[in-house]
This record gives C-alpha cells, sequence and structure tokens, in this order.
C-alpha cells in the first residue's frame, strides 16, 4: 500500500506529492516545483529510496526543484510529453514572468499517451496524456490504489488555465471529458493546487464540464 504525502511548495502553493512504499522504502515525488532541499532532508530522515521524479507538465513552479533534487537523490526526471519540450527551453523566461526563483533550462525523460511506469512492486502509474493547459501535459492514473495525479488539468471544482502559451480550451475539455471521465467514480484525484477531489464529484458538479 501507497502513502502519499503533500508538499506545497513555491508562492504558488504547488501541491508535490511524495509516493512512498512503507514496506520496501522506495518513493517518487511528482511535481517538485521547488524546496528541493527540503524534500531531500526529509527523504534522508525517513530512509526512503526515490526512485524518480515525474513531472506532469512543464511550468516552473511544477518542475523548478526537479533538477537539484534529481542531482541530491541520483535519480532520473521523467515526464511529461514531448510537446512540452519549448517549456523546459524557456525555464528562464518563465521564472522572470512569474518572479520565482531561476532555474536552469533541463531535459527530462519525455513519456507518451498509454506509457505504464512501474516504480513499485504492487503499483504502477499508467501515462495519460492530456493536452490544454500545456500541450504536453499527463495525468498518472494508479489503478491498483484508485488515484490520479491530475497536475492542471483538473481541480476540485474547476479546470487549468489555457491562457498560457500554447494552451487550449478545447483539448482540456476533451482530455477531461473522454479521458479521464473515463476512469471510476471512485478514483481519488490529486491536483497540483487546492484541494482533493474524486473522478465522481467533478462528473457530478464541476461547473466548467458539462
Amino acid at each position: 500500500m501507497l502513502d502519499i504525502m503533500t508538499l506545497p511548495v513555491t508562492v504558488f502553493a504547488q501541491n508535490c506529492r511524495l509516493i512512498v512504499n512503507q514496506d520496501s522504502g522506495n518513493a517518487v515525488a511528482c511535481d517538485v516545483g521547488g524546496s528541493a532541499a527540503e524534500i531531500f532532508q526529509l527523504i534522508e530522515d525517513n530512509g526512503f529510496n526515490l526512485k524518480a521524479i515525474v513531472l506532469t507538465h512543464g511550468h516552473l513552479d511544477h518542475v523548478g526543484g526537479a533538477k537539484a533534487l534529481s542531482e541530491l537523490a541520483s535519480c532520473p526526471i521523467i515526464g511529461p510529453c514531448v510537446e512540452d519540450r519549448f517549456l523546459f527551453e524557456s525555464l528562464h523566461e518563465q521564472a522572470t514572468a512569474f518572479s520565482l526563483p531561476d532555474c536552469a533550462p533541463f531535459e527530462p525523460l519525455y513519456v507518451k499517451d498509454g506509457d505504464i511506469l512501474n516504480f513499485f512492486d504492487d503499483a504502477s502509474f499508467e501515462v495519460i496524456h492530456t493536452p490544454g493547459h500545456t500541450p504536453g501535459g499527463i495525468c498518472l492514473y494508479c489503478k491498483e490504489e484508485s488515484f490520479l495525479l491530475s497536475g492542471d488539468t483538473l481541480f476540485e471544482g474547476s479546470i487549468g488555465r489555457t491562457d498560457f502559451e500554447r494552451g487550449s480550451f478545447d483539448d482540456l475539455i476533451s482530455s477531461i471529458k473522454n479521458k479521464l471521465f473515463t476512469l471510476p467514480d471512485n478514483v481519488d484525484v490529486m491536483p497540483g493546487h487546492g484541494e482533493d477531489t474524486t473522478i465522481g464529484a467533478e462528473k457530478a458538479s464541476n461547473p466548467f464540464v458539462r
């Protein structure tokens, strides 16, 4: 069974998720937007083995601490899809635009829709390509534990912004309706900002998706 720790990072209160198998000590960090040293210290203090860092999209508030944590923990950075490469190439510009700490450009190991990421013996993550907030954005579905890391695609009662470069409202709504809303209603949705929710709750009441 996996435990999930939520660690708010950056001035945008981005939800970095640390997913841990307490039996083995293996862990994965999702969307390390900042606080790399503090997250690494938490990992060290608990004796966790960080297997990978996974990123749902290329905005700086989600990726800004990934390279530093990767170097501290000697682990790979995985995701999103290659369509977000332009965002990883423009991290300096993003830092200036959003008044976040500077971050040197880096390139993760890009994934594709349908890829299966096996970090744990008894649970895996299915990559779901959900363009709209960004063209290469992804969500990560863990069927065994019935949860979805939704990044900035789907929020409690809301959806991701589409007014950033290469965003698309139509693509975002299609991603949510045709990919996420086909998941079981009891799947827990863990977004990049705000409170957790479920697929069923968002299907029933999210005002942006009708």
